[in-house]
């Protein structure tokens, strides 16, 4: 039994490469680094920063495309007050750089409300977010923002013994939908975003996370856009 979680991340892995009918596929690296600082007890500041680069294109009929092509680089900042032991609130600011593959790139501003309960049984730590976002760019005049609400739960647990000491691993899993509430056929073309990753806690401050994330969502032109991603945060607290 201990090896389920290896052969159930093994699995998830293998997902981005079943075929596709109709469909634009494409595989990325997804490099992030993040800080956060307790401000007292019940406040903490936190600082993200990561970029989308983009390494294979494929489409259906044709020879993959290689290469290496930066999409998007993204820095935000938040601040986040622990409500109670179970509810987390938090604010953010996110700053954007958008099509950095074309002649000229757009640029995006994002709000973020969040609300975040974590839940702890055993060795298991399971988390549901909910954020809500409104998103200005520039090749739209900044307004009017769009509208987007994002909702995730995962699954987090220590792969040896009942509690996460240093030098040990972790399966980190999410799946989250994302949808533009507000817009026609908003939920009809929401996104779906599936991760599976495995973290080592190095130190009290420092860990490093990598896995696979696989984003899918339907096109107005009834086919799919589908995304698989390499990701690898660095977080130090």
């Amino acid at each position: 039994m201990k090896h389920v979680p290896i052969l159930l991340f093994t699995a998830f892995c293998l997902i981005p490469l079943l075929p596709a009918a109709q469909s634009l596929t494409t595989g990325e690296w997804l490099p992030q680094l993040s800080y956060s600082n307790s401000l007292n007890n019940r406040f903490s500041g936190n600082l993200n920063t990561f970029m989308e680069i983009q390494n294979l294109e494929k489409t259906p009929g044709s020879q993959a495309t290689y290469g290496f092509s930066p999409q998007t680089f993204n820095i935000q900042a938040g601040l986040a007050y622990q409500w109670t032991t179970a509810l987390n609130l938090s604010l953010a600011y996110q700053f954007g750089w958008r099509s950095l593959d074309e002649a000229e790139r757009d640029v995006e501003h994002r709000l973020m409300q969040q609300i975040t309960g974590t839940y702890s049984f055993g060795k298991y730590r399971l988390r549901s977010r909910l954020r809500a976002e409104q998103r200005f760019f520039r090749q739209n005049g900044y307004a009017p923002p769009v509208h987007r609400w994002r909702l995730r739960p995962s699954i987090d647990f220590p792969l040896q013994g009942e509690r996460l000491d240093l030098g040990e691993a972790y399966l980190n899993t999410q799946w989250e939908v994302l949808a533009n509430i507000f817009e026609p056929r908003g939920l009809h073309l929401a996104e779906q975003r599936l991760y599976s990753g495995i973290g080592w806690l190095l130190s009290r401050h420092f860990r490093l996370e990598t896995g696979l994330e696989y984003r899918s969502r339907p096109t107005d032109a009834s086919g799919f856009r589908r995304r698989a991603f390499l990701r690898m945060a660095a977080t130090l607290r």
